[in-house]
């Protein structure tokens, strides 16, 4: 199995992450799994996860490039990782990192969080990491959509501005597009390189409602979903995310793709999971 939403922050980063998740009137939830490093990952395959990406996304100024560090030195250490970056475009010369992390650190990706970096994807000076992105055929994971607290919901439209500019941008859409389902839905119906992943959705939960697309999604974009579960930030059981979409009966071959067999032809994993 292959985990394709997973946090991977060195422990002082994670401890803040928690206290603000735990912070009341945040409107989240008391996180389950306060994990980092060798313990993190013992987790994971504990749970029979081969594979995971290292996602991390930077809040301010002066912390992208220390978490890259971060992520090359773990991928090192754990080889389980599928090490993915971040750039945060207030730092200036975002290219810069976009060609330091692809072309020197080998990464699969990036994720950005334009929530939590007050820096929105279609922003223009992100267009040259982009472009460097899609002729790499290296991987965007981002949350544009309003789950679980936001309250911007023109995410699909921004990020259509950007799939218009780079057709050939591979871009997973983070929890399959909660709670905008339909527009990301248009989204990829437009462009074939959107993709989702599934990290809280169909699990039921008092701290997100509404949060599945329905069977009918997941038949219609099989071959585009991939599984995530946002370990370590969860409030539920890691096996709780897994059986909440097994329940759906979507049958073998298809669960084969979602767990496994689409994140490898993504990320080009053949041989390596």
């Amino acid at each position: 199995m292959i985990d394709i939403h997973v946090h991977f922050f060195p422990p002082r980063l994670f401890h803040a992450i928690w206290r603000y998740f735990e912070t009341p009137g945040h409107g989240l939830w008391d996180v389950r799994y306060k994990l980092f490093g060798r313990e993190h990952v013992q987790v994971l395959k504990n749970e029979g996860v081969k594979r995971f990406t290292a996602l991390v996304y930077a809040h301010k100024a002066g912390l992208a490039n220390y978490l890259n560090d971060f992520i090359r030195d773990s991928a090192i250490q754990f080889p389980e990782i599928i090490p993915f970056g971040t750039v945060f475009i207030g730092d200036g010369h975002p290219e810069e990192v976009a060609r330091k992390i692809f072309e020197e650190y080998k990464f699969s990706g990036i994720k950005l969080h334009p929530f939590v970096s007050n820096e929105n994807l279609d922003d223009t000076r992100f267009f040259p990491v982009y472009e460097i992105m899609q002729d790499l055929e290296k991987v965007l994971v981002c949350h544009p959509s309003s789950v679980p607290v936001y309250r911007e919901t023109n995410g699909a439209d921004r990020l259509r501005n950007i799939m218009k500019q780079f057709p050939r941008l591979k871009v997973i859409v983070a929890h399959c597009g909660a709670f905008e389902y339909e527009d990301y839905c248009l989204l990829a119906d437009n462009f074939e390189h959107i993709y989702f992943d599934t990290a809280f959705n169909c699990v039921h939960s008092e701290f997100i409602p509404n949060n599945c697309p329905g069977r009918e999604f997941f038949l219609k974009y099989q071959d585009r979903i991939l599984f995530g579960s946002d370990f370590p930030n969860i409030p539920h059981t890691y096996s709780k995310q897994i059986v909440s979409l097994k329940n759906l009966n979507l049958g073998e071959s298809l669960e084969r793709k979602l767990f496994n067999d689409n994140a490898v032809k993504l990320l080009g994993l053949e041989g390596n999971v």
